[in-house]
């Protein structure tokens, strides 16, 4: 149906016989129902009838499709045949939803005064006004049964939301119970370091005055044993600093450690270990190979020869006999570069995300050598981090492993 003005009258009439509010209407009545219907013609995404608007007429769709909504809730759409705005003509209170065309439309506009005048004439076309109204209510019933089980429902996820948050809060405090048993714990192992630490004190005193002792009488020890004495000695030292500064991974990670810092040659700290490792190298029948350039940084001293000492260990304990380990330090960019390279068995990829891990026993063939391995390379990891250095690790299977540590070139 297009132009409802074009029709025949009897063409109106049949036409008014399939909706549904005239079904039990008299031919008779909708024959003069027929010439005061009004056709309408409207485009598509224009606003028939607005809520809150006072109503003064229905209206039957005879084309197209229209939605009715609430703003941009849509609550049902409504097509050929179907009727809307019928409450406007019993009631003149305002529109309860909005009417929005959603393609070109037409429809037939039946005003409340016409109906008035109409209606004593024909009970018929009262009683299937008041079928459309129940079917609106029913559909409403139904709708508002439909929200009480979505009420229900949100209720109901409601108390599980509740439930899963006190779970959660549950959770929390005991995690912050755990947390405070924690730090218990670490002031408990803190204080056990103190008591370690003040335990070695005496006893590297005692060996540092004997290696003393002994390098001031040239008479009673021979060239040889000079050598090892001194070794001996410059180890000693390193320790007896460790000591004094209270080397403790976890009061580094605390952040309150102030660090003391210096500028330091780190050719002279390659060669300083590597001279203590000579005679170890020697007897390993191992090429040691240096490569070192004359650079500083900003660093801790005794931090950065242990960081040296425990790579250069590394290397030497992993590399077979008879193979060769090799130490480069050089710049790239702006950055001091130590690189520390063995030529072992090489590190599973999958483990080497995991290397520098605090005290990570490290399931490999690594382990049968070494069964502490771990907490030297967590040592360097945590003095370099202090220093606000990058280290990392690079391995290839059968053909060894590369360390490097890198810090700001001054």
């Amino acid at each position: 149906m297009t132009d409802y003005g074009s029709m025949t009258l009897d063409e109106k009439v049949s036409f008014l016989k399939q909706v549904r509010i005239f079904a039990d209407t008299g031919e008779v009545f909708l024959l003069s129902l027929a010439t005061v219907l009004q056709g309408i013609k409207v485009k598509p995404q224009q606003t028939i009838l607005k809520k809150g608007e006072p109503g003064d007429a229905m209206y039957i769709v005879t084309s197209g499709t229209v939605r009715i909504h609430d703003g941009s809730h849509v609550l049902s759409r409504l097509t050929v045949n179907d009727v809307f705005g019928e409450y406007a003509l019993i009631d003149e209170g305002p529109r309860s939803a909005s009417v929005t065309t959603e393609e070109e439309s037409y429809f037939l506009r039946l005003r409340r005064e016409d109906f008035e005048n109409r209606i004593a004439d024909d009970p018929g076309f009262a009683r299937g006004i008041m079928k459309v109204l129940i079917l609106r209510m029913r559909n409403m019933n139904e709708l508002e049964e439909k929200l009480a089980k979505s009420y229900i429902k949100i209720q109901k996820q409601k108390e599980a939301i509740e439930e899963q948050n006190q779970s959660i809060k549950e959770a929390k405090d005991k995690l912050e119970e755990q947390n405070f048993d924690l730090l218990n714990l670490n002031e408990e192992k803190n204080h056990l370091l103190s008591v370690v630490v003040h335990g070695m004190k005496n006893p590297l005193t005692s060996s540092l005055t004997m290696i003393d002792m002994m390098l001031n009488d040239p008479d009673k020890v021979c060239e040889e044993h000079r050598d090892y004495a001194e070794i001996i000695l410059n180890s000693l030292q390193r320790m007896n600093k460790m000591i004094n500064q209270v080397l403790d991974i976890n009061v580094i990670e605390s952040k309150v450690y102030q660090l003391n810092t210096e500028k330091i040659n780190l050719k002279d700290v390659v060669e300083k270990i590597s001279n203590i490792y000579k005679h170890t190298i020697e007897q390993k029948d191992l090429k040691f190979q240096l490569s070192l350039e004359e650079l500083h940084a900003e660093l801790n001293e005794v931090y950065i020869l242990q960081i040296v000492d425990n790579l250069v260990s590394n290397a030497i304990k992993y590399t077979p006999s008879g193979k060769s380990l090799s130490v480069k330090l050089g710049k790239k960019n702006s950055k001091v570069l130590l690189e520390v390279k063995d030529t072992g068995i090489g590190i599973p990829k999958q483990l080497i995300p995991g290397i520098f891990d605090q005290y990570e026993r490290k399931k490999h063939h690594l382990q049968q050598l070494d069964p502490d391995t771990g907490l030297g390379l967590a040592i360097v990891k945590k003095y370099v981090d202090a220093m606000n250095g990058r280290v990392w690790c690079e391995s290839e299977h059968e053909k060894g492993s590369s360390f490097f540590v890198e810090f700001d070139l001054l």
